[in-house]
């Protein structure tokens, strides 16, 4: 009785003197209290986490070109923020319009390093230099570097770069330093040549604006190819190419009796595509193919009625299926289904890998130990991830292309999955991705 008196009278002395009696103990379930959160590295206050979003959003040349990309990393840090934030803190999303433009990008980057700890959801065609990045110096003046985790990378540059974690890994397989060897995805032209026709062959439609992203884009039909798809030529496609500069083309798809067109480039250039080759009365065309580039209302819209039977090669779950996976509702409900698309979905998944490399620090290291270093040593440690069940599996850190995909058609102009049946799922067979050389790459 003496002992149980003891303690009530010491916490009633601590009540009256104003003294937190916790303070100095672990507490009733024996947890020792969290840490005070401090200022830990650039971008990094004791309140706040500060990430970048790099896109080309506001040019004449492509308005809105990856406003799906910012929309997606502004929505995200509202969403995380909503669920407690990140090592404690909360994460606050700038936004640098790159405007297709090489200065501007690198003048975003640059802000970027000195203001923010990441760059998140990075969408900038003219991303061509990483200088900047690589050399960009922590708090403590080290050249760490600022970790980048991009949805689109034309350069070899960045896609080589140490510091970044692309959600599309490059096609070209930096292992070779020959610089020859690339990977392709080829799921889905397997998949043609078994359900809807043994001899496809026909035409495969590559930006040519830059020399890069032809580079890096051919590799998809010369994959195509060396699964058994003939071709029967390349278009090259420029960005400001109107619908009429696609009659021609339409032509020769009649004249070769093609029966199957592949675009790897946009969903305007696709939509025009389709629609010029029905103003041609090409009708033998059996595939119509596209990457997921075309996964927007804005080809819905474009392309009207002539969408109808295009096929979609989709690596991750389009918000047709957002009942069945929780990651895509979160992205839908903090962005608006108005503000959707492909490019948004995937950049939505880069900012779920910077979550899981800010968690694995603070795990390690603690919530005060979440620096550039420590963060890129977690990131590079991240081979299989799919974004909460969004994207197939993936290993982001290896920059390996994933075999997982999932086929759509479009369909009384809506976009209805073809394979796999069942929703929310991919075919992640290894065979999906064959290596190709490009001997003049």
């Amino acid at each position: 009785m003496v002992r149980r008196r003891g303690v009530v009278v010491s916490v009633v002395v601590g009540l009256l003197l104003g003294t937190a009696v916790a303070a100095g103990s672990p507490g009733p379930a024996g947890a020792a209290a969290k840490p005070a959160t401090e200022a830990s590295d650039v971008g990094v206050s004791p309140s706040e986490i500060h990430i970048a979003v790099i896109a080309d959003v506001d040019t004449p040349l492509a308005p809105g070109a990856f406003k799906g990309s910012r929309d997606a990393v502004l929505g995200f840090a509202k969403y995380i923020n909503g669920k407690g934030g990140l090592a404690g803190r909360k994460v606050v999303a700038d936004f640098y319009d790159s405007k297709l433009s090489a200065d501007e990008t690198r003048n975003a980057i640059i802000s970027a390093c000195q203001k923010d700890f990441a760059i998140v959801g990075t969408s900038a065609l003219f991303l061509n230099n990483v200088d900047d990045m690589v050399a960009c110096a922590d708090s403590k003046g080290q050249k760490t570097g600022i970790p980048d985790i991009p949805l689109l990378t034309t350069n070899r540059a960045e896609q080589s770069s140490p510091v970044s974690f692309p959600v599309i890994a490059p096609a070209r397989d930096y292992s070779d330093t020959t610089g020859q060897t690339y990977r392709a995805r080829v799921g889905r032209f397997r998949w043609y040549l078994k359900n809807v026709a043994k001899d496809l062959h026909g035409y495969f439609l590559v930006g040519a604006d830059l020399a890069e992203l032809k580079t890096t884009t051919l590799p998809i039909w010369e994959g195509a190819q060396k699964v058994g798809i003939k071709s029967d030529g390349i278009f090259d496609i420029h960005g400001l190419d109107p619908q009429d500069k696609y009659l021609p083309l339409a032509t020769q798809v009649r004249s070769s009796g093609s029966t199957i067109v592949a675009s790897g480039v946009n969903d305007t250039s696709q939509a025009f595509m389709l629609k010029e080759s029905a103003v041609q009365g090409v009708n033998t065309v059996k595939v119509w193919d596209c990457t997921s580039a075309c996964y927007s209302q804005k080809f819905l819209q474009t392309a009207g009625p002539a969408a109808n039977g295009e096929y979609l090669d989709m690596p991750f779950v389009p918000i047709e299926e957002a009942k069945y996976s929780p990651a895509v509702k979160a992205y839908v409900k903090s962005v608006g289904a108005a503000n959707v698309d492909g490019n948004g979905e995937q950049a939505w998944a880069g900012a779920l890998f910077f979550r899981d490399a800010v968690n694995a620090v603070v795990k390690k290291d603690g919530v005060n130990g979440l620096t550039r270093a420590n963060f890129l040593t977690a990131a590079r440690s991240i081979h299989s991830f799919d974004a909460d069940g969004m994207i197939g599996t993936s290993d982001i850190a290896g920059k390996l292309p994933s075999p997982c995909f999932s086929l759509f058609q479009v369909k009384n102009l809506k976009f209805v999955r073809v394979y796999p049946k069942k929703p929310a799922t991919f075919d992640c067979n290894p065979k999906n991705v064959v290596t190709v050389k490009q001997p003049n790459a």
